[in-house]
C-alpha cells in the first residue's frame, strides 16, 4: 500500500467520523492486507459492520482486535455489544465474565450486565444492575433510559416516567427516551403529552419507525382516525419486514422476494412529499438519458438519487451493444447543481446531506431560484436533465418564465395531479411553454396530492 499503515488508519478514521463509510471500509481493509491482525483497523471494521446493522458479519472482526489487545476496554464493549445485538447472550455473559479480569470498569460491567438480563427477561436483576450503575455514574443516560424502559415492562409506569425525564435532562436529544417516555405516558392515560414526546422523537430522529408506530396508536386513542392512518403508513414505508408470509418449503425458492424493499434513503425521506417513488425513477432516467449537467430546485428525498445517476454515468458497460461514435473525443464531466433557500451549513446539518454536500460532482446555490437562470447559463450552459419541485402556481409560472430558455432536453415537474386529476401545476405548464415540447404525465393513481409527475421533453 502506497500509504503508511498509520498514514491509512489516520485517514480512515477521519472518513468513518465524516460519514465517508466506503471509504473508511477500503482504508481498513487495505491496512488488514498489509497487517491481518492489526487490532484498531479490525476494531474499526467490526464498528462500521456493527452501524450497518450487520453484527453478525462483524464478529469476526471485533474477536480478532480484542485477542491481539485486550487492554483496550473499547474492544470488550465493542465485541459484547455485538454479541448481544446478535442475541447470543450466554457468549456476551462468558465475555463479560473474562472482561472483568482484564480492567473493564465497574460502571460498565454493571450497564452491560443490565443489558443481557433486560434482553433475556431478568428485569428485576436489570433493574438492580442500572440502578448499580447510576450509583457510580450518576449522569449515565443510557443507564437511566434502560432502567425507564425496565420499569415500563415491569408496570411501574410512575418510576419508568421519572427515569425516562432523568434522561432528557442528561440529553435532551435522546429520540428513543423521547419515545419510550410517550409509551410510558401512554399507558398512564396523559395521551396529550405521550402525543407531544413522540413527535419530538420523530424530530430528533428522521425515519424512526417505531416512534411513528407508538404515535399511531396514540393518535387512535386519542380517537383521530385519518392521522392515524398516515402515521401508520409512514411506518410502514420505513418497516424492512412488514408483509406477512410463509417460509417456502424449497430452500432454493427463499429469495428476497418475500418482503417489500425498504425505503432508500430513509433519513432524508419525509411523510407526505410524495417522492419515495419519484427519486428511483429519476435516477433510472438520469442513467438512462446521460445528461451533461442536471439541475435540481430545492434539496431534497431526491437529491441522492440524481448524484448517484451522475457517478454511475462514469461506468459504463461494454457488453457489445455500445454506439462506437457516440465515445468518440468523449468525456463525462459531468455537475449537479442544486438550488435551495437553505444556508450550506443548515443543509449541512441535516441527516444524509453532508456527503452529498462535499462531493465533487455537486454544486449548491443558496437562496430562491428565481432571477438565478442566466447567471447559472454563464457558468454552466444549458441544463439538459432538470427536476423542479418548488411551491405552487406563483413558483411554476416564474420558473417557466425565467428558466425555460436555459433547459435543453428534459424537463420534470412535480405534482400536477390532484386526485388523479389534473391541477392548477399542469395548466401552468400546458398554457406556458412554447414550441412544440413532448409532455407526458405520470400519474400515481393511488395518491390523493403530491402523486404525479410531468415530463417535458424539447424539441
Amino acid at each position: 500500500m502506497e500509504l503508511t499503515i498509520e498514514q491509512a488508519l489516520q485517514q480512515g478514521v477521519s472518513a468513518h467520523k465524516e460519514g465517508r463509510f466506503e471509504e473508511a471500509e477500503s482504508l481498513y481493509r487495505a491496512i488488514l492486507q498489509a497487517q491481518p491482525l492489526h487490532s484498531d483497523a479490525n476494531h474499526n471494521l467490526g464498528v462500521l459492520a456493527v452501524a450497518s446493522n450487520n453484527a453478525d458479519a462483524a464478529l469476526p472482526f471485533l474477536k480478532t482486535a480484542l485477542e491481539a489487545n485486550p487492554k483496550i476496554e473499547q474492544f470488550w464493549l465493542s465485541y459484547i455489544d455485538a454479541l448481544i445485538k446478535e442475541k447470543k447472550f450466554d457468549n456476551a455473559k462468558e465475555i463479560l465474565e473474562q472482561g472483568k479480569k482484564q480492567g473493564v470498569t465497574p460502571v460498565n460491567l454493571h450497564f452491560i450486565d443490565g443489558q443481557i438480563n433486560q434482553n433475556i427477561g431478568r428485569l428485576h436483576e436489570a433493574e438492580a444492575s442500572y440502578l448499580q450503575t447510576i450509583a457510580l455514574k450518576p449522569e449515565h443516560a443510557e443507564a437511566h433510559n434502560n432502567l425507564g424502559n425496565t420499569l415500563k415492562e415491569l408496570g411501574r409506569f410512575g418510576e419508568a416516567e421519572v427515569s425516562l425525564r432523568q434522561t432528557i435532562a442528561l440529553k435532551p436529544e435522546h429520540a428513543e427516551a423521547h419515545n419510550n417516555l410517550g409509551k410510558t405516558l401512554k399507558e398512564l392515560g396523559r395521551l396529550d403529552e405521550a402525543e407531544a414526546s413522540c413527535r419530538r422523537a420523530i424530530a430528533l430522529k428522521i425515519g424512526f419507525f417505531e416512534a411513528h408506530r407508538n404515535l399511531a396508536s396514540i393518535l387512535r386513542k386519542l380517537g383521530r382516525a385519518e392521522q392515524a392512518i398516515e402515521s401508520d403508513r409512514y411506518a410502514i414505508s420505513l418497516s424492512q419486514v412488514y408483509a406477512e408470509g410463509t417460509e417456502p418449503e424449497n430452500p432454493a425458492d427463499n429469495f428476497s422476494f418475500k418482503h417489500p424493499s425498504s425505503i432508500e434513503y430513509p433519513e432524508l425521506y419525509r411523510a407526505g412529499m410524495g417522492t419515495e417513488n419519484t427519486g428511483g425513477f429519476l435516477r433510472a432516467m438520469a442513467q438512462m438519458v446521460r445528461p451533461k449537467n442536471i439541475l435540481e430546485i430545492g434539496a431534497g428525498y431526491t437529491t441522492p438519487f440524481l448524484l448517484e445517476a451522475l457517478i454511475n454515468n462514469e461506468r459504463v458497460y461494454d457488453d457489445g451493444n455500445l454506439q462506437a461514435s457516440y465515445f468518440e473525443n468523449y468525456i463525462y464531466e459531468s455537475k449537479l447543481v442544486v438550488i435551495d433557500n437553505m444556508s450550506l451549513g443548515e443543509l449541512s446539518n441535516k441527516p444524509g446531506m453532508k456527503n452529498i454536500i462535499s462531493s465533487k460532482y455537486t454544486e449548491f446555490v443558496e437562496g430562491n431560484f428565481e432571477g438565478k437562470a442566466e447567471l447559472l447559463r454563464e457558468k454552466y450552459g444549458d441544463f439538459d436533465f432538470v427536476w423542479f419541485d418548488c411551491g405552487g402556481n406563483t413558483e411554476y409560472i416564474k420558473f417557466i418564465d425565467e428558466y425555460w430558455n436555459i433547459c435543453s432536453d428534459y424537463i420534470f415537474f412535480h405534482f400536477t395531479y390532484t386526485n388523479g386529476v389534473p391541477n392548477g401545476n399542469h395548466k401552468i405548464i400546458l398554457n406556458n411553454v412554447t414550441g412544440n415540447p413532448l409532455i407526458v404525465d405520470i400519474v400515481e393513481p393511488h395518491k390523493s396530492k403530491q402523486g404525479s409527475i410531468t415530463m417535458v421533453r424539447k424539441g
